[in-house]
């Protein structure tokens, strides 16, 4: 698989936040008003159950990553919103036991099948 094109990901990150259960909803920050975000979880039994609950603080899930152990959730966030809202991105980033920097190829490639999740949302 090849990776996503460079505009879909260009200067945005992945940032990965631990979940256990599907009350990783609640663990958010906001998204700045007006924003909608994507997630992907990394297992099926991450799916929230209240879809109204993530809509009205500014995410919506793409699908299911399937990644291994699979026991997080992967927001995708743009440069552009980074630098707008700084405030609200070190919140997040705090909150994120990783942060995928999507400039860098390799990392592209390894995270295209999640990544084709994200683009097919936009």
């Amino acid at each position: 698989m090849s990776p996503p094109p460079v505009a879909v990901t260009e200067m945005a990150v992945l940032a990965r936040l631990p979940a256990t259960d599907r009350r990783w909803v609640s663990t958010l920050p906001p998204a700045p008003l007006g924003r909608t975000l994507t997630v992907s979880v990394g297992r099926p039994g991450l799916l929230p159950v209240d879809a109204d609950e993530l809509i009205t603080t500014g995410y919506r899930v793409v699908g299911v990553a399937g990644a291994p152990g699979g026991g997080h959730v992967d927001v995708l966030v743009p440069m552009e919103l980074r630098r707008t809202d700084p405030d609200w991105w070190a919140d997040l980033a705090e909150r994120a036991v990783r942060v995928f920097d999507l400039r860098m190829g390799p990392v592209r490639y390894v995270l295209a099948a999640e990544l084709e999740l994200h683009a097919g949302a936009s």
